[in-house]
């Protein structure tokens, strides 16, 4: 172990050999017992680091619990009640938009004329023939 890593465990993992991690544990014991002067000073200065951070973190058993605690803080969006259903409208209206000029777009300008015709031949027929018997 040396006096690097050593520093680096004990600023990550607290002043607790409980904390360090597993496969270093020994290594870093036997380090603190051969250097105790060394370590005596970084050491009490990370307990009174795990102290304070012990005191400030409440134990939560219940994850849903947590998850509730979130959620209520977080803001609520100050969104007015006209916001949902215009975003909708302008969606439609859009969609509408684009789909007529997509029609305008992929018909060749040579085909246009018979399109027209096409549309507006069913103006020169009597409404009531349409209606059949029921006029």
């Amino acid at each position: 172990m040396t006096e690097e890593r050593f520093f680096q465990i004990l600023e990550a993992y607290g002043a607790d050999p409980a904390h360090w991690p597993a496969d270093e544990r020994e290594a870093a014991q036997g380090f603190a017992l051969a250097r105790p002067e060394l370590v005596a000073v970084a050491t009490s200065d990370e307990m009174v680091l795990d102290e304070l951070l012990d005191r400030m973190i409440e134990p939560v058993a219940d994850t849903a619990l947590l998850e509730r605690r979130v959620l209520a803080r977080l803001p609520r969006p100050a969104m007015p009640d006209w916001m949902a259903p215009s975003a909708v409208a302008a969606a439609l209206v859009l969609g509408v938009c684009l789909g007529f000029a997509s029609g305008a777009v992929t018909v060749p300008q040579d085909d246009m004329d018979t399109i027209y015709a096409d549309a507006f031949t069913g103006y020169e027929q009597d409404w009531v023939d349409w209606l059949g018997d029921d006029a």
